[in-house]
């Protein structure tokens, strides 16, 4: 069974939803590692206690 794509998701407990500068440096890794292996990163969504930011990469 192979991955045809995957979803990255974690939490902020502080409750801001937005994605830190820490947050897009792993996302961009994550996408050129993904891009590798030819399994692309299709969503990154950080939930919190007060909601959630989802940003789609295709």
């Amino acid at each position: 069974m192979a991955a045809h794509s995957f979803v990255l998701a974690h939490n902020h407990p502080s409750g801001d939803p937005m994605p830190t500068r820490e947050d897009e440096a792993m996302n961009l890794e994550l996408r050129h590692l993904s891009a590798e292996l030819h399994v692309p990163l299709t969503a990154h969504v950080i939930v919190t206690p007060s909601g959630r930011y989802a940003a789609v990469h295709e």
